[in-house]
């Protein structure tokens, strides 16, 4: 096979991989949509220009395996949070790309649903600065980034 027929088979592949894990998250989309009661009156998934924020702050978050290090981050007591966006910290790998924007309260109150999907979520503040971790455990910790 040529350089060329190599390079375009290569391509090919990788828009394949492309399509299926799209086709992936959109199954795992659904699953949560029929899973948590009243979702699309309470929730909708992020669009890319909130996921590239999330991303940027996710990023400055000391984790080691699945547990925030919480000794490098300031310490602060739980506070009223409105609007956040949901992580999932484990689970499939598609569950990894797609983030969940609602209020706290609700949250907190569908916790069992979203706990089907991953046993350890993170839940950011709509203004990038603080949140909370949730543990396999419903033991919440908060912190905030500056």
């Amino acid at each position: 096979m040529d350089k060329e027929l190599k390079e375009l088979l290569n391509q090919k592949l990788a828009e394949n991989k492309r399509r299926l894990k799209e086709i992936c998250i959109d199954k795992t989309k659904l699953q949560i949509m029929q899973e948590v009661e009243n979702f699309p009156e309470k929730y909708r998934f992020a669009d890319d220009n909130e996921k590239k924020r999330i991303e940027i702050f996710m990023e400055k978050i000391p984790f080691s395996i699945l547990h925030i290090d919480f000794s490098l981050l300031p310490e602060s007591p739980l506070t009223e949070h409105e609007k956040c966006y949901l992580c999932f910290l484990e689970g499939s790998e598609e569950i990894f790309d797609m983030y969940i924007y609602g209020n706290f309260s609700d949250f907190i109150r569908d916790y069992d649903d979203f706990f089907f999907f991953s046993a350890y979520l993170l839940i950011i503040d709509e203004d990038f600065r603080r949140f909370v971790h949730i543990d396999d455990e419903f033991n919440q910790k908060e912190s905030y980034i500056d």
